[in-house]
């Protein structure tokens, strides 16, 4: 047993939010082999790739004892580095599909971005119907130099057997930015985190999520904007729809650090809830060491308005269709910040599945 998306800080322990406990048997664990689409310009290694520009230990969003517990599988990593001033304009595109009879897969990526590079990775991650219980564990970490650009973009539509885990981490240096869009459509049981580290100066984090919760499925999510450089920037969105008995706990944490003066955080939550039967649960969470900062969060909790329902009845669209179409505009806001056309048509695709 082992406790992943701990919060920087306990709140309140009798709510139990603080932190998940998960059993993980990874004995039998072995790499899923992927199909990739790498673009020129863009080096492969076998291992470890990164190369901190500091001592600073790289954490991850699910945290140190799940870290731990990648190092100790003994899975190699795929490593891949983008040299200075290579702005590699193609995206690396990388397939995961869990069509194999391995109860649990382990994905180890790391991203070595170096100064003035630019990089796009775009994981699917997709399944048959199986009625055998699945694990599927994806870890990315990077480093990124002086002025370069890193962007992960992640579409989960897994069957309702799996147990999906995505873990992220990384420094940033001055000027560096990096940009997390993820689109969770499946999956019986998601752990996400992801835990930026900014530690330079100007240095930036964009993270969007949009997840559609149906049936029993259930997600866990913890995202950290670690401020520690001065000017630095986070700013984390979450928008999702809640039906059946689904179930969902999001931290979301803004971390100013003594020192990171200038620095703004901003993090926002946007639920939709169906049916009665959900359980949503929410901590956004502002953390501040320093006295010149900007930091504001919120949550925006609720069903639509009774009028607006009766609105759209008068104009001939259903209860259940109107919200259908308010699921879809909440997926599609999000899959509007992808930039790559073929990746936005698939989730469109997607979507019209889901919604239909």
């Amino acid at each position: 047993m082992m406790k992943i998306n701990n919060l920087p800080a306990r709140t309140w322990n009798h709510l139990n939010m603080n932190d998940t406990s998960v059993s993980l048997d990874l004995t039998c664990a072995g790499p899923l082999d992927y199909e990739e689409e790498l673009p020129a310009g863009v080096d492969r290694v076998t291992g470890r790739g990164i190369s901190p520009f500091s001592d600073r230990p790289l954490r991850t969003g699910l945290g140190t004892e799940f870290d731990m517990a990648m190092g100790d599988t003994g899975i190699k990593p795929s490593g891949y580095i983008v040299s200075e001033k290579n702005k590699i304009e193609m995206p690396v595109y990388q397939t995961f599909k869990y069509d194999s009879e391995d109860d649990c897969n382990v994905n180890l990526m790391d991203y070595t971005i170096g100064e003035n590079g630019c990089l796009t990775v775009i994981q699917n991650f997709v399944s048959e119907e199986t009625a055998k219980e699945k694990t599927a564990i994806v870890q990315n970490r990077y480093t990124i130099a002086k002025g370069g650009s890193l962007t992960i973009v992640q579409i989960q539509a897994l069957s309702d057997n799996f147990t999906f885990f995505s873990d992220i981490g990384g420094h940033i240096d001055n000027d560096g930015n990096f940009k997390l869009v993820q689109i969770i459509l499946g999956g019986g049981r998601n752990y996400y985190g992801s835990f930026t580290d900014l530690v330079g100066k100007s240095s930036k984090v964009d993270v969007d999520v949009a997840y559609s919760l149906n049936r029993q499925q259930t997600l866990d999510m913890n995202y950290v904007g670690n401020h520690c450089g001065k000017l630095s920037e986070s700013d984390i969105n979450v928008s999702g729809v809640m039906k059946g008995e689904a179930k969902k706990l999001f931290r979301g944490t803004i971390d100013f650090h003594c020192g990171c003066s200038g620095s703004k955080g901003a993090e926002l939550e946007n639920v939709l809830l169906i049916d009665d039967t959900i359980v949503n649960q929410t901590i956004p969470l502002i953390l501040c060491d320093e006295e010149d900062v900007e930091g504001a969060h919120g949550a925006t909790i609720g069903r639509l308005d009774d009028n607006i329902l009766l609105y759209l009845n008068s104009r001939g669209i259903e209860k259940s269709e109107a919200y259908a179409l308010m699921e879809r505009a909440k997926l599609d806001a999000v899959a509007g910040q992808i930039k790559d056309k073929r990746t936005r048509d698939y989730v469109a695709a997607k979507i019209d599945e889901m919604t239909a």
